[in-house]
């Protein structure tokens, strides 16, 4: 996998990150410098990109040997900073056999860092209350009775300056349940509104496919309204035109 295929998987995977990190990072994992990965190296370069310094320094906090973290090493963690309670070491051996990927680790029921880390990446490890995931407040009220998941520049996938401008921006904040979204509008050529952050290199995509991928994707992780928060810098004549498509494509959906 060359350095393009990986930026295109770091895409894939909605991995933020600059270029010149992933380089540097790439470079290093090529240690048979083929400007390519292969087999372990792409292992190690996975270990490098996940890799929490955070989470090691917890690990092995409470690591015997700094190595793994035997049966007791963690269900003292359980107690200590999960407050399991009298249940940890059954709890401790069912996270083990969950989440532990090495065979041999198991055996020993012990837990290594990428057992540790995948344990606190799940949903187990989540700090959030499960009972509260889905919808439990009373929906009832005023619009602006409530606090909305907002996003900013929606349509940049990169930085401000001379980041990329894509639809696909509107689609992963309304796919993650987001309930208003930014679009920034200029005047086009040809007559068509455009939308990018404007006075910068970012790149420029129509008003019209905002527009589409918005009716598309605002009802798919949730039923509540989307507010869209438009910045508008276009001439009557193609505020006109922005008009004729939120009628056009979003028709009584649109208010």
């Amino acid at each position: 996998m060359n350095f393009k295929e990986v930026q295109d998987l770091l895409r894939m995977m909605n991995v933020d990150m600059s270029e010149h990190h992933a380089l540097r990072l790439f470079m290093m994992a090529d240690r048979s410098q083929t400007g390519s990965l292969e087999d372990d190296e792409f292992v190690q370069f996975y270990k490098m990109l996940t890799q929490r310094d955070d989470v090691l320094r917890l690990f092995q906090g409470y690591s015997s040997d700094g190595q793994k973290m035997s049966l007791r090493d963690l269900e003292e963690f359980l107690r200590t900073e999960q407050l399991e309670g009298d249940r940890s070491q059954q709890r401790a051996l069912e996270l083990i056999d969950c989440y532990e990927p090495s065979d041999t680790a198991k055996m020993l029921h012990a837990m290594s860092i990428d057992g540790f880390l995948m344990y606190l990446s799940s949903a187990e490890g989540s700090i959030f209350n499960p009972h509260q995931q889905g919808i439990y407040q009373d929906m009832s009220q005023p619009l602006c009775h409530y606090f909305i998941s907002s996003s900013h520049n929606t349509y940049l996938l990169e930085d401000q300056i001379r980041g990329q401008s894509s639809v696909e921006g509107y689609i992963r904040a309304l796919k993650r349940g987001c309930r208003c979204v930014e679009v920034d509008c200029w005047d086009g050529p040809n007559g068509e509104p455009i939308v990018y952050h404007g006075h910068t290199f970012t790149s420029k995509i129509l008003f019209k496919d905002v527009i589409a991928a918005v009716g598309s994707y605002a009802f798919k992780a949730s039923e509540y309204p989307v507010i869209l928060s438009m910045e508008n810098h276009c001439s009557v004549d193609q505020q006109r035109a922005m008009a004729e498509h939120l009628d056009h494509i979003l028709g009584d959906r649109g208010s």
